[in-house]
């Protein structure tokens, strides 16, 4: 039996209102709201370091071996590890900061790789971490890499999530560039308009999510609308940076996870399973997920963690 127009006519005014509802509130926001919410139950907070005209904003909590989770190009901390750091709180201490130049993390010097190991090594320093296993992810895996490098002895195991460290064929990126009629990988990383948005998401998971209009303007203004010019350095100088990473002797000495999720368009699975000989490390493959596995598939993710950084006596 079909609805009454009048009937049909409520249920239209409803969905238009639950329409203005979310169009007219930040829901961005709320969700990171919500997120701080459920970190500080497993007591873990947010604070921030300031030292030598350099400003980091970190979440720290939870007891036990330390881990420290590094985020990929966009977004911050708490978008990028918001499940992992929920899920370990309950058995280590878990660090994650925002990146220089992403999130609310800032500073005057030269925006390269060396700049955010050194800010990474400061707050390590500060929070007296002598030894921790460290998780990067995409860019963040290169960071976690020049500061294994750097800081061999603060190391105990190394996670490489979708970055190839310095092995990858940089050929690959010349194609992705050609394929989306860009002239940089820049062009692609650093957002200069809400509709990148979306672009930058299909690019990174395997499935595609349409989102709204109004969702990727609240999502750009939150993660996306500062440090243009620094994060487009960052971007710029990171090829210059293989050369100097590519003596894996130190990294061979390391216990090292290479994970990668099988359908990743950024940098192919043979890339991680080439880093994964080179550095003489355990490789694990997660099934239809992208560049960004930790949000394709939290579970899968977690429990190849797991495995690497919980090993069962």
């Amino acid at each position: 039996m079909k609805n009454s127009p009048s009937k049909r006519f409520h249920q239209l005014v409803v969905v238009g209102l639950m329409l203005f509802f979310s169009a007219s509130c930040n829901l961005v926001r709320l969700n990171e709201h919500h997120a701080a919410k459920k970190l500080n139950k497993l007591e873990v907070f947010n604070a921030q370091f300031k030292a030598d005209s350099m400003e980091i904003n970190y979440w720290k909590g939870g007891k036990g071996p330390v881990l420290v989770f590094v985020h990929g190009f966009g977004g911050n901390a708490l978008m990028n590890w918001r499940q992992q750091l929920e899920h370990y709180a309950k058995t280590n201490t878990v660090i994650a900061c925002d990146l220089l130049w992403f999130g609310k993390s800032h500073s005057n010097a030269q925006p390269n790789l060396s700049a955010q190991v050194n800010a990474l090594n400061q707050v390590l320093t500060y929070l007296k971490v002598d030894s921790a296993a460290i998780i990067g992810q995409s860019y963040g895996g290169f960071v976690a890499l020049d500061f294994t490098y750097q800081f061999p002895e603060k190391v105990t195991r190394l996670v490489m999530a979708n970055s190839p460290g310095s092995t990858f064929d940089v050929a690959i990126l010349d194609t992705l560039c050609a394929k989306y009629h860009v002239a940089q990988m820049a062009d692609l990383f650093v957002l200069e308009e809400p509709k990148n948005v979306q672009r930058l998401t299909n690019l990174s998971t395997y499935s595609d999510h349409h989102i709204p209009n109004f969702l990727l303007k609240q999502m750009y203004q939150q993660y996306f609308v500062h440090f243009h010019e620094e994060q487009r350095l960052l971007m710029q100088t990171l090829a210059g940076e293989q050369n100097r990473l590519s003596n894996l002797s130190i990294i061979q000495k390391i216990p090292t996870l290479v994970l990668w999720g099988d359908k990743d368009e950024i940098f192919p699975k043979r890339e991680g399973e080439k880093l994964a000989e080179a550095v003489h490390g355990q490789f694990v493959s997660i099934p239809n997920c992208g560049h960004a596995p930790q949000v394709d598939n939290p579970k899968m993710f977690l429990t190849a963690l797991d495995a690497f950084l919980l090993p069962k006596p």
